[in-house]
């Protein structure tokens, strides 16, 4: 009980010092919403620039925010759809919005470049390259440009690739000087967080590396409805949230969670990206809409695979693969990096390649050198070895250092203080 109280009193003294959220950060003013729906489904939602995910989504918007609002809808193989509202739903209020959007048979160029050069890019989630770098032959239509580098805030954008043309887009990225720290707990565990629409860890996660001010957080369970909320980074400090997730009782759509043997693998349905598996966390593909799908799962070195999956109304359809070697795997290797907390720069060989979790579908055979960074945080080092058509996972605990600053302290103590809160539930 002694201890119990010196934490506790340290705790307030803390908070009182560095001012950290304790909760889902309230922007001010009751919530309305807006629902976007598209034909056809599983289109990607780009609202106010920030990625929250697909089709069917609704949208939660304080009424006393700025009344200015740019929603895009995009699909592969479809042109954007995108429209601005020049004011917010009222308090308790759904705006319905519906997106047809128009398909593209045709094929084009997208080139790719950032400043500085050298940045991690992505198109629709896959099909990583390292700036500069021309996709030729990609389908023409809308497409979601991601960067990353080390130092530099994540850069998100729509593009447009026209039939049988060409297009540039140039990912200017912007120095992250301020960053922060995200706990995120939820009732049940096991919830896939996303921040800003990236995918970063299954609840309890603590993700470092975030640029302080204000993000978007997504929890999605199977079976559950999904949690949307905003919550404002502190700077050099931690921000929490503890949220209850909703059962999804009368709703009427599906889930699929999907795992692989080995994980890292792609998930696609219907063509659509969804995200990666993950090594002891299955990936929860939540408010799908009745009817049949087409799932494959892809990873390097192995045989695709493909399966029909019937999605029913409140039900969850569960998929496992067991990947197949490619009878004549190339020269490389799937590296999948995780780390507790997750947001760590992760170097190999001296080059960035992105933030933890990751996963890294060529690398080439052989010995490299793995670099762990988390400010806050000891690295991590260490060699690995990579075979023709291996798939290595790598899962590092990062010790944190003492600073100056404190921050470290922080970070241990808000650890404690979710333990000691979540033990007094439990009790």
């Amino acid at each position: 009980m002694r201890i119990t109280s010196m934490i506790i009193g340290c705790m307030l003294i803390l908070l009182a010092l560095t001012g950290c959220a304790t909760g889902q950060e309230v922007i001010g003013g009751d919530a309305g919403y807006f629902a976007v729906e598209s034909s056809p489904a599983e289109a990607q939602v780009i609202f106010d620039g920030v990625y929250y995910g697909n089709t069917p989504l609704a949208i939660p918007v304080y009424s006393t925010a700025t009344p200015r609002h740019t929603i895009t809808v995009s699909k592969s193989g479809y042109f954007p759809w995108t429209r601005t509202y020049a004011s917010n739903p009222a308090p308790g209020e759904t705006v319905r919005i519906v997106a047809i959007l128009e398909p593209s048979s045709e094929f084009g160029t997208l080139t790719v470049t950032s400043s500085p050069a050298g940045a991690l890019v992505t198109i629709d989630g896959g099909r990583g390259q390292q700036a500069p770098w021309t996709y030729t032959d990609i389908r023409a239509g809308s497409h979601i440009v991601r960067a990353f580098l080390s130092g530099y805030q994540p850069f998100l954008t729509i593009v447009s690739v026209p039939p049988g043309g060409s297009i540039t887009v140039d990912a200017t990225l912007a120095p992250l000087s301020e960053i922060g720290v995200l706990q995120v707990k939820s009732t049940p565990g096991g919830a896939d967080v996303y921040v800003d629409g990236f995918y970063s860890g299954a609840t309890a996660a603590t993700i470092g590396n975030l640029a302080a001010g204000q993000h978007i957080v997504q929890l999605k369970l199977a079976g559950y409805r999904e949690w949307i909320g905003t919550v404002d980074i502190p700077v050099n400090s931690v921000a929490f949230i503890d949220a209850t997730l909703e059962i999804a009782t009368a709703d009427p759509v599906g889930n699929i969670v999907v795992t692989s043997q080995p994980s890292g693998a792609s998930v696609y349905l219907d063509s659509n990206f969804q995200g990666r598996t993950q090594a002891g966390n299955p990936l929860d593909l939540t408010g799908i809409p009745p009817g049949t799908y087409s799932l494959e799962i892809q990873l390097t070195n192995y045989r695709d695979f493909i399966t029909m999956v019937e999605v029913q109304a409140g039900k969850t359809a569960v998929v496992h693969a067991e990947l197949v070697p490619a009878t004549n795997p190339s020269g490389t290797g799937t590296l999948q990096v995780s780390s507790d907390p997750q947001g760590a720069n992760i170097f190999l060989d001296n080059v960035c390649r992105g933030v933890t979790p990751l996963t890294i579908p060529t690398v080439e055979a052989g010995t490299h050198t793995l670099l762990l960074r988390l400010q806050g945080y000891h690295d991590y080092s260490s060699s690995i070895t990579i075979a023709p058509g291996q798939a290595l996972q790598v899962q590092a605990a990062l010790s944190p250092a003492p600073t100056q600053t404190g921050f470290g302290a922080v970070v241990i103590l808000g650890a404690l203080l979710g333990a000691f809160l979540l033990s007094t539930r439990i009790r």
